[in-house]
């Protein structure tokens, strides 16, 4: 694969290799399975969409995701944290607008009841609304950390800020920004960065981690460098 940044400028990705002896990690390839030491799990079950991921770190700088959605194992996504970003974007979405929706369905109807004496009926409707609304709330209301690819916009992987607790999840985001630091002490520095990240980025979108045009845009984001 040759991936031109100027006329002058041509670097051969699979041909690209950095000595070894320079760094501290035996190559830039995923461990072997059988080498992998584990250093923390974090496990997190949505009861409504029936999802439940296990988070593992191992060897230091490595994150191992399984996801079983509906009974059914998901692929395996193993990704290199020295190519995420060492600081994810929190994103807080409380539905405010259902919990106002459902607060207008229960206060309005009661307060015109109060002023023009209707049937008791009429109120039914209202609340079931009122009651719909906020359940609706409590079920699609998020607080989630967006970790993303190195030098792009591009999320890798999602870690929910509430279960199975909020001590256990900032522990875990703790570590893993530990992880993303350690594994970013260990790149090369300048240019020499580059097809490092791009051949990992083509692994994530051949294992379907990220998509093509994900991968097209992160590999045009690292050669505008």
């Amino acid at each position: 694969m040759t991936i031109a940044v100027t006329q002058e400028d041509v670097i051969e990705l699979d041909r690209w290799s950095v000595p070894d002896l320079e760094m501290e990690r035996d190559g830039w390839s995923v461990p072997p399975r059988d080498s992998w030491r584990i250093d923390r799990r974090l496990r997190q079950t949505r009861v409504s969409a029936k999802t439940s991921t296990l988070f593992t770190r191992f060897s230091s700088h490595y994150l191992l995701i399984q996801t079983n959605r509906r009974k059914k194992d998901l692929p395996e996504q193993v990704i290199d944290l020295t190519f995420v970003q060492e600081e994810p974007r929190e994103i807080r979405d409380y539905r405010l607008g259902l919990w106002l929706a459902g607060a207008i369905c229960m206060t309005v109807p009661a307060a015109l009841y109060s002023v023009f004496p209707a049937p008791l009926p009429w109120l039914i409707a209202p609340l079931v609304l009122a009651v719909i609304f906020m359940s609706l709330a409590v079920r699609t209301t998020r607080h989630v950390f967006e970790f993303r690819a190195l030098n792009s916009d591009v999320v890798l992987f999602t870690i929910d800020a509430r279960t199975p607790s909020r001590e256990r999840v900032d522990l875990f985001l703790t570590e893993l920004r530990e992880g993303i630091l350690r594994g970013q002490r260990q790149l090369p520095e300048g240019k020499r960065r580059i097809p490092l990240a791009v051949a990992e980025m083509r692994r994530l979108a051949e294992a379907g981690v990220i998509g093509n045009d994900d991968y097209e845009q992160i590999k045009r984001n690292w050669f505008s460098m």
